[in-house]
């Protein structure tokens, strides 16, 4: 487990741990793929009395810490993340009012945003009334999808884009030693997630790195072309999430090298146009392929 910045956040969680000062409900919310994840496993080894666990394929956590995930399904031929629902929620609740070995019992929720509306009143009963030795970590880059309620509830971390510089100096090193080299563009996106995946699995990193060539052509590809590409990320719904995500801060850039008012206006519609894509596939259950096909067309 390799954690790459945010040491004030974690040094912050350490002396939580160690005074004994802890919070019951966390929320570890902030961009996607800056290591939330594995700050609130680290958090909760430390508070399960396990600081140094290492996960293995036969133990991937400690005993007394859960983790909760949305699951994909594929239909038709389409990949999407299915909502965490009440009944996986209970199961969550139900592990934590177990006795713990030592220390806490934690429930980590990633992606909290998937959560469901009832999966998330559930949770809210239990943030009322927790039990003395339980702990639930929300990670979420949708802090804005939860509950009012269950928010007002929760101690709040925010996670900020890892600095360009730190992840070449950690990076560069590790791709060498593959013999292999990445666009500085990636260090740039500021999330360390991004580089872990290249590194784990070169082959779909390659490919979405040939997806993302052609979203910063897109204005450049044919009408066939660019329905073709629709189609293809359709197919996979976290995947155009993803590239989409990693598409944005090429566009600002895009924008901010551009001297013509007109142009300069185009850009930002554009944007505005690809986050409300962005929400459309993030929150909804709807035509995929339509939505990527509307956003191509208008450029």
């Amino acid at each position: 487990m390799q954690i790459i910045g945010h040491e004030k956040e974690r040094a912050l969680l350490r002396q939580f741990a160690t005074s004994g000062n802890i919070s019951q409900s966390y929320l570890f919310s902030g961009p996607e793929s800056v290591g939330k994840a594995l700050v609130a496993f680290e958090f909760a080894c430390l508070l399960a009395g396990e600081p140094d666990f290492e996960p293995t394929e036969a133990l991937p956590h400690p005993l007394d810490v859960m983790i909760l995930s949305p699951r994909q399904e594929k239909k038709r031929g389409v990949t999407k993340e299915k909502s965490i629902s009440a009944e996986e929620a209970r199961e969550g609740i139900q592990f934590l009012s177990k006795r713990p070995q030592s220390g806490y019992r934690v429930l980590i929720i990633r992606d909290a945003h998937r959560l469901s509306h009832t999966a998330q009143n559930a949770l809210l009963k239990f943030v009322e009334e927790p039990e003395p030795q339980a702990v639930i970590i929300l990670v979420t880059h949708d802090a804005g999808s939860l509950l009012s309620t269950l928010l007002s509830r929760v101690a709040t971390t925010r996670f900020q884009f890892v600095p360009e510089a730190l992840l070449a100096e950690k990076f560069t090193p590790l791709f060498r030693s593959q013999g292999e080299s990445l666009p500085d563009f990636f260090f740039s996106l500021g999330r360390p997630g991004i580089l872990f995946r290249a590194l784990e699995d070169s082959q779909g990193f390659a490919r979405d790195k040939e997806l993302l060539s052609l979203l910063f052509r897109l204005s450049a590809l044919s009408l066939r072309e660019r329905l073709k590409l629709a189609e293809e990320l359709a197919k996979d719904v976290p995947r155009a999430i993803r590239l989409l995500e990693w598409y944005l801060p090429g566009i600002h850039r895009q924008a901010a090298r551009e001297e013509q008012p007109k142009r300069i206006s185009q850009f930002f519609l554009f944007l505005e146009n690809v986050n409300q894509t962005l929400s459309l596939l993030k929150h909804s259950q709807g035509n995929a392929r339509l939505a990527l096909e509307s956003l191509f067309l208008a450029l």
